[in-house]
């Protein structure tokens, strides 16, 4: 019995790690250039998503998620030209592949464009195209988008399955943090658009609010030291409620996420005490996740 046990488990295991080790994908919205409905562009978009998922040959970031992180970087149509704003978007999605689609009127048809890209460096690694009747033609002849894409992948490994352990896209700060030392007491909060840090000690209360803000991903560059601490982003924006502090204090932000624990921060509050500028990088702020 045991050893059917073990057995099982180690099927269960070679399963996982496969599942793990499939390429990432993230499918932008396809945008309609001309004489396409909204609708229309959604579900054909739709069609694309499901029909790539059913391969079973690739991991798909949820378009929920996807349409969040546009969302929160405001990345209209001609950014995709903008290769600091498609640096930031590929490091929040924390993909190895993106794909963009272009839908536009064709005589009386549907021109569909797909272009791939590796999410890193954001070069152009492949496309296709297919001209539909209508939208509802989406249904029955999508495969070889799809088919094209997967082709591509499995023709470049190199791209795929290179992502850092955890996940550092921006929504991996989101939450509550904590810092206890005696009576001293930090507090970070981290949304999407604004960030809150609270310092209580001894009866003493200060807080900074900073909103509007902008996420740039950063690597640590003082990584024999921070081995832990890989990767994050600094983050820049405007002070809307202050007590006790200064724009110039806290600005620009870097934060890390530990390697193999989410739940684990580095705070630094100001380029003084960045890790990039200190002589000493752990003078940044350890906190725990709460919430």
């Amino acid at each position: 019995m045991k050893k059917y046990l073990f057995c099982v488990l180690a099927v269960f295991a070679c399963f996982s790690l496969f599942a793990q080790q499939q390429p990432v994908v993230a499918v932008a919205p396809f945008d309609a250039i001309s004489g396409i409905s909204s609708t229309d562009a959604n579900m054909i978009t739709r069609v694309f998503f499901i029909r790539l998922g059913n391969t079973n040959k690739v991991s798909l970031v949820d378009r929920n998620v996807v349409d969040r992180v546009l969302r929160e970087h405001s990345f209209q149509t001609g950014d995709w030209s903008n290769q600091q704003k498609t640096a930031e978007l590929g490091s929040a999605l924390n993909a190895d592949w993106i794909v963009r689609g272009e839908l536009e009127k064709f005589g009386n048809n549907i021109l569909v464009t797909v272009q791939f890209y590796d999410i890193r460096t954001f070069r152009f690694m492949g496309g296709s195209d297919l001209l539909l009747a209508n939208a509802e033609e989406a249904m029955t002849k999508m495969d070889p988008l799809v088919n094209k894409l997967v082709e591509t992948i499995a023709a470049n490994p190199a791209n795929s399955g290179q992502r850092q352990t955890v996940n550092t896209g921006t929504s991996a700060f989101y939450g509550t943090w904590l810092q206890q030392n005696g009576n001293a007491r930090n507090t970070l909060i981290i949304e999407a658009n604004r960030i809150t840090y609270r310092h209580s000690n001894a009866g003493t209360n200060q807080h900074i609010v900073i909103s509007n803000i902008t996420w740039t991903a950063e690597n640590n560059h003082d990584i024999n030291r921070l081995t832990d601490y890989p990767r994050g982003f600094k983050v820049f924006g405007t002070v809307t409620d202050n007590q006790g502090y200064t724009a110039q204090t806290f600005m620009p932000i870097y934060i890390f996420i530990h390697n193999s624990d989410n739940n684990r921060l580095l705070f630094y509050p100001s380029p003084e005490r960045s890790e990039i500028q200190e002589t000493n990088p752990w003078n940044g702020l350890h906190f725990g996740k709460i919430q």
